[in-house]
């Protein structure tokens, strides 16, 4: 427990940190880019979540970045890196074709298909995937997930960090924040309108199920295997097939089979959860042999 309980607060510094820091680091790109205060403000507490992190390492028991899930063998990393990656397009690959098919998304026929656009959106996809997931993987399914462990059980350290991790891609503020109003409350202001759409469970219940699943799948797979690039290059492969899907869609929200589609992106929801379950039981089934790096 006092381990969660640090991570919690881990993340709320985080937070605070960077509705703190939003204003004057906006003040200053202001200079030479034309940035949305929002976004400037999630960055600053990505950069402070990330610094705090590698600050407090060792602060958390760990001695090597072996001990939470990384290979020492760069080889062994880069080959299992892209096996996860095509377990993740395969597990959102029946969310794509049941999304298609019960016409929650419908193609956009105004893309602009052209082998250069084409190329570009699955660079950018794969980057940002890579990215995202290498960051939240590190994070949850690496040191807070082994830290947990170390002092409670597998099943509470699987549950608190798979809702932590769906917890917090729900904190995301609705409304903007006009240029010309900008002080130093503002990212305060930011901090405050991203729990709003947690006062309304009962619109993000479909999409907080899924994702909640999708941790628990990761979870259980960082826990039966020891190997977090797996996880990533999952994680990696999900977001890979989301992003490139949602570009060449459109969102149909007079579908008649419109609860399938999640309310968060309009893509992870009930029919993405059914699909994590399915890949849930199959992981639980098969035999793995963890590996010690």
């Amino acid at each position: 427990m006092p381990v969660l309980i640090a991570f919690i607060a881990f993340f709320a510094f985080a937070l605070f940190g960077g509705a703190l820091l939003a204003y004057p680091i906006h003040i200053l790109l202001a200079n030479w880019f034309e940035l949305d205060f929002e976004r400037v403000a999630s960055r600053c507490v990505l950069i402070i979540a990330i610094v705090l992190f590698i600050t407090l390492f060792r602060k958390f028991g760990f001695g090597s970045w072996q001990e939470i899930g990384f290979s020492s063998n760069q080889k062994q990393f880069w080959r299992e890196l892209p096996k996860g990656f095509g377990l993740g397009v395969l597990i959102m690959s029946p969310v794509v074709v049941g999304l298609l098919i019960s016409k929650n998304r419908v193609i956009d026929v105004g893309w602009a298909w052209s082998s250069s656009n084409v190329s570009l959106l699955l660079l950018t996809a794969l980057l940002a995937g890579l990215v995202i997931a290498l960051i939240e993987e590190t994070l949850f399914r690496g040191a807070m997930l082994t830290a947990i462990q170390r002092q409670s059980s597998n099943l509470f350290a699987t549950s608190s960090t798979s809702f932590l991790y769906a917890f917090v891609h729900f904190l995301e503020p609705e409304t903007n924040v006009v240029s010309h109003t900008l002080n130093w409350s503002s990212g305060f202001i930011v901090l405050k309108n991203a729990f709003l759409p947690l006062l309304e469970p009962t619109k993000i219940v479909d999409s907080f199920i899924a994702l909640f699943l999708a941790g628990v799948l990761l979870a259980i797979i960082k826990i039966r295997t020891n190997r977090l690039a797996i996880c990533i290059g999952i994680h990696t492969g999900w977001v890979f097939t989301i992003k490139i899907f949602k570009r060449v869609t459109d969102s149909n929200i007079y579908s008649e089979y419109a609860f399938l589609a999640g309310s968060y992106d309009k893509v992870i929801g009930y029919l993405a959860a059914i699909c994590i379950i399915i890949a849930i039981v199959i992981c639980i089934r098969m035999k793995y042999r963890p590996q010690k790096y």
